[in-house]
């Protein structure tokens, strides 16, 4: 079992216009017999799953998804050489699979070597997935998209819109964003991402490998 999860801490990176993160001493066990932490996070903080209620109106909330919608197996893209603010497509996922099988799992997995910069400046920087790829993923059987960066669409100055959120979250399937921990993983693999059970728009999860 491997861990692919950001830890949560105090002051730790969030999307632009995200809620600050801040956990904080709320009880001590010197002066009131226990330890309470108090946590202030957004529902979108560190590894984390999107609903499709997060960009679209009257979408399913996270107390509408099964867990067996979050575990399950995965396919793992690694994909190389990616430049600062690139698009990747399909020309570069068949060539980091060598082929592009007709249909793929619930999950699939992009590792573009972004983790590596979570907590910089450079993560606003991360390569985006082309939309139309997107969507032949959905049609080749993808209900759960991962990334290892802060989103699939383009992030930062002079990006527009969320077209791969609306590709998927449209299509009622789901996304997690900063996965970490990809490298030297197989291609095919079991995961689970297991969220806070709350019903929201999104929430963090601990994400895991569960070969042995």
């Amino acid at each position: 079992m491997r861990e692919l999860s950001h830890p949560i801490i105090t002051g730790m990176q969030v999307y632009p216009g995200d809620p600050a993160v801040s956990i904080e001493s709320a009880l001590a066990v010197a002066e009131d017999g226990v330890d309470v932490s108090l946590l202030h996070l957004g529902s979108h903080t560190g590894t984390h799953l999107d609903a499709p209620s997060h960009t679209v109106a009257g979408g399913r909330t996270t107390g509408s998804i099964a867990i067996d919608e979050l575990v399950g197996d995965a396919l793992v893209v690694h994909l190389s050489g990616l430049a600062a603010h690139a698009t990747y497509g399909l020309d570069e996922i068949t060539a980091a699979l060598g082929e592009l099988p007709p249909a793929v799992p619930d999950i699939v997995i992009m590792n573009t070597g972004w983790a590596k910069h979570f907590s910089t400046d450079e993560a606003l920087n991360h390569p985006a997935l082309a939309p139309d790829a997107a969507t032949e993923l959905m049609r080749r059987g993808m209900r759960l998209l991962a990334v290892d960066t802060l989103s699939p669409d383009p992030t930062g100055e002079g990006s527009t819109g969320f077209p791969v959120h609306e590709v998927v979250l449209g299509g009622d399937a789901l996304i997690v964003e900063n996965i970490t921990g990809l490298d030297g993983l197989p291609q095919r693999l079991r995961v689970g991402f297991f969220p806070l059970a709350i019903d929201a728009d999104g929430a963090p999860v601990r994400a895991v490998t569960l070969d042995d």
